[in-house]
């Protein structure tokens, strides 16, 4: 009977490493989503991981996004710089069973992710699109985009599920912007907010440009992120500005995603 060389023993800088190097192939993912594929692809127990997740979050190495994206784990400047200079350290056959692994797990999630594109009305010179991100109770994100574009409408019909994280992203920074941006005092509360919760407040605005025009709403955690985000894109430079920039994003091709190297 032949006889088994004892496991090789990670260290704890090798664990760091193959953790960045998760979030990395994976883009963002939540620490319960980065625990369920370090646990199918065998890298590490449930608290080494969260001990060696703690120490790349306090280093700067990863960090949590905002507003949406509050609860996902974000590659920095840091950890990049960290893959880089001593990603080859990692063993070739940890590099690709999670480079190999993280393309069908992404697709696993955004199957999980409900995201809407539909059309309200389809006719010559008149086309109205519904496009939605749900990832709770409520819709995240929801854009009624209405065009004279035929061209414009299919591409955007087609390619918004592609794109639609990248756009929820965009409205976020946006919001996170204008909060920064507005006057301490407000002199009275704002038409277009809807109040749900007292952490989750619809923004209602609406935008547009020579190519079409979009109502927007927004889930947003306080009233005043809300107003905003209204009186940023109220801003008529600002709202044909945010306008193009959805419609770049969301019409953008669709391309292969890269293959994940360190």
């Amino acid at each position: 009977m032949p006889i088994k060389p004892p496991p090789r023993k990670v260290n704890e800088t090798e664990n760091m490493l193959r953790l960045l190097l998760c979030v990395d192939a994976l883009d963002s993912v939540t620490s319960a989503q980065l625990w369920t594929f370090a646990a199918e692809q065998e890298l590490m127990d449930y608290v080494t991981m969260r001990l060696c997740l703690h120490k790349l979050l306090a280093a700067g190495e990863l960090e949590l996004g905002k507003g949406a994206l509050s609860e996902r784990l974000l590659l920095t400047d840091l950890g990049r710089e960290a893959l880089t200079l001593f990603g080859e350290r990692l063993p070739s056959d940890v590099r690709e069973r999670v480079c190999g692994a993280a393309p069908p797990f992404r697709h696993r999630l955004e199957r999980e992710r409900y995201v809407q594109a539909s059309f309200e009305i389809a006719r010559p010179n008149d086309y109205r699109l519904n496009l939605a991100v749900q990832e709770g109770d409520l819709p995240t994100i929801r854009l009624r985009l209405e065009t004279a574009s035929r061209t414009l409408a299919s591409k955007s019909i087609h390619r918004f599920r592609a794109h639609a994280a990248e756009v929820t992203t965009y409205l976020y920074g946006l919001a996170e912007k204008a909060v920064q941006e507005l006057p301490e005092q407000m002199s009275a509360p704002l038409e277009g907010v809807t109040e749900h919760s007292a952490g989750e407040f619809t923004a209602h605005t609406q935008i547009q440009n020579e190519r079409a025009r979009i109502a927007v709403w927004l889930l947003l955690p306080t009233r005043r992120a809300a107003e905003a985000f209204i009186l940023a894109l109220a801003e008529p430079a600002m709202g044909k500005q945010t306008t193009q920039g959805l419609l770049t994003m969301i019409t953008a091709s669709l391309r292969p995603k890269r293959s994940q190297t360190t």
